[in-house]
């Protein structure tokens, strides 16, 4: 059971999906249909997890040999039968919601294995991952309400610098793995000191349309508290992230994507508020 714990990528997977689903909510969706789409998109993010520890496997038997593949917990057939079961969950799930969560869901699912077969160990590798974040609100949104409004052109490119955002601090995390496996990555090219600038930027960008935006809307006090929640937690995941220690850039980047989802529901929740979804 830990192999395949560890297979389906526990923590991008879950919170992705509580996201997900408080995204649902906060548009108005009843509990039902939004626990339908948080539990599709658990099952297609723990689809996209078990491929890339399948793609990683040769590689990781060199760098990373207490993965559960390289060691032996899990085998090939069991992994793609855990990838098979997910995805048939997912869909399923997202189709019982309707038609656009489901072509939402599928192109992210195709996204987000363009990345792992085709685009990780590239200096593109963050556009997919910027995508996959940017496509979460509109599966949820979509979900929950069947359309999306016009307010959705500002939280699109919001929610695709954030994904970008997030996949300088994951691959600032794999550093030294993608350095001495000469695979490219965004940080590879761009240099470490550099990457953590531009995560830093990025960040501070972010944070201050949102907190702004929210501002001159009329943002309401829980929602208020939600987005400097995620201000603070952001801010400390970008020091961990800045460490040369593996183990505290992967808490930094962790931490960062906790705050971005706090920062995100928040300022979802002030437009709401003022009337802008």
């Amino acid at each position: 059971m830990v192999g395949f714990g560890h297979l389906v990528h526990p923590f991008p997977s879950t919170l992705d999906a509580v996201a997900a689903g408080a995204i649902a909510l906060i548009a108005g969706a009843n509990p039902s249909v939004a626990a339908r789409l948080t539990f599709g998109m658990l099952g297609l993010q723990f689809a996209i997890g078990t491929v890339n520890d399948l793609a990683d496997a040769p590689r990781d038997r060199l760098s990373r040999p207490q993965k559960p593949l390289p060691a032996g917990l899990v085998g090939p057939r069991q992994a793609t039968a855990v990838f098979l079961i997910a995805v048939a969950l997912g869909l399923w799930s997202a189709a019982s919601v309707g038609l656009a969560p489901l072509a939402v869901a599928i192109v992210g699912l195709a996204d987000g294995l363009a990345y792992d077969l085709r685009l990780k160990g590239t200096v593109v590798s963050w556009l997919p991952f910027a995508a996959g974040v940017a496509l979460l609100p509109v599966y949820a949104w979509l979900g929950a309400t069947g359309g999306l409004p016009a307010a959705f052109w500002g939280i699109i490119p919001m929610a695709l610098l954030a994904g970008a955002v997030l996949a300088v601090a994951n691959a600032l995390a794999d550093f030294e793995h993608d350095r001495e496996a000469g695979a490219a990555s965004i940080v590879t090219v761009l240099g470490r000191d550099r990457a953590i600038e531009a995560d830093a930027v990025g960040l501070v960008l972010l944070q201050l349309t949102v907190v702004l935006s929210s501002a001159a809307a009329g943002t309401v006090a829980t929602a208020l508290a939600a987005e400097l929640a995620g201000v603070g937690l952001g801010l400390l995941g970008l020091k961990f992230s800045a460490s040369p220690n593996e183990q505290v850039g992967r808490v930094g980047w962790e931490v960062q994507a906790v705050g971005i989802v706090a920062l995100g529901a928040g300022w979802l929740a002030a437009l709401g508020s003022a009337g802008l979804l």
